[in-house]
């Protein structure tokens, strides 16, 4: 099931299967701004990442004496998601805790997923419910995939992403199997942009967690086109792009991330994991706009 939200300026397509945007299309640019999930580099566009981001050893995570099986990103992107609303500007899609998903995360939620689309910006905002009479555990992040370069007179190195303030951030270090090692690279961004080339991810995903700004852009001097991508509410940052030129590059704000490697923790001390008490509610979100200068 593909359901649409559609103005003057944009159509925005999101796929039934675990809620993701699959689209967000420019009509003024005549431009899809998403990254069309080619399978040679990736595929998939926007998926929400729940209830783990990233990976945790092993594929398995321990729970008050109980181990349970779960594989990178957890299991939401996957969910054949209900319809809850929808309206001429705003859809909201939902799932919920069952005995399948029991099985690998023992807690009773329910996840909702809603987009609001108000002229150019898009608003994604993820929400999770807590149903139960005990505290849940969990983390939660946004994946979304943006075409870069724009059109096919610009090349991947032609960009930057320019942030919101200047930031003096730590890069938390990667191994090859994409688990933190425990160190950082101080001040390894220490002004207001970053220059996109192919090897800046030979190390994998850029992942911080003290960035100032709550938004960047993705622009390049060549272009009068830029997308805005703005977060609320996640205090880690993830960007990655695969080797090989995709043309693609992923802003992800998370909750949480992967495991470190030489650490095997109880889930609920798992690093950036929340804890959301019986009958509360948590949400974030995240935005796309493409301007034009």
């Amino acid at each position: 099931m593909i359901y649409c939200l559609e103005n003057d300026f944009v159509r925005v397509q999101i796929k039934g299967v675990g809620a993701e945007l699959c689209s967000y299309y420019d009509k003024q640019t005549e431009r899809e701004v998403m990254w069309q999930a080619n399978p040679v580099h990736w595929k998939r566009h926007a998926p929400i990442l729940f209830p783990i981001v990233g990976k945790v050893k092993n594929n398995s995570y321990k729970l008050e004496n109980n181990t349970y099986n779960l594989n990178q990103h957890g299991f939401a992107r996957d969910q054949n998601f209900n319809l809850i609303q929808q309206s001429v500007s705003s859809i909201t899609l939902g799932i919920k805790a069952n005995e399948e998903t029991k099985k690998i995360f023992p807690f009773d939620f329910y996840l909702r997923v809603k987009y609001i689309l108000s002229q150019k910006e898009l608003k994604v905002i993820y929400e999770v419910e807590n149903f139960s009479q005990q505290n849940i555990y969990f983390c939660i992040g946004a994946h979304p995939g943006f075409n870069c370069p724009f059109d096919n007179k610009t090349t991947f190195s032609d960009y930057q992403l320019n942030f919101e303030k200047k930031e003096s951030s730590d890069r938390i270090l990667l191994n090859s199997n994409g688990f933190r090692t425990g160190k950082r690279s101080n001040k390894w961004l220490s002004n207001q942009s970053i220059q996109l080339t192919e090897n800046l991810f030979l190390e994998d995903a850029l992942v911080f967690d003290d960035l100032e700004s709550k938004y960047l852009l993705i622009e390049s001097p060549k272009i009068n086109e830029k997308v805005k991508v703005g977060w609320h509410n996640y205090p880690h940052m993830g960007i990655w792009k695969p080797l090989n030129n995709a043309p693609f590059i992923c802003i992800e704000p998370w909750n949480g991330m992967a495991d470190e490697d030489n650490l095997n923790n109880d889930f609920k001390d798992k690093y950036g994991v929340l804890n959301l008490n019986p009958d509360k509610n948590f949400e974030c979100f995240y935005t796309i706009e493409n301007i034009i200068e």
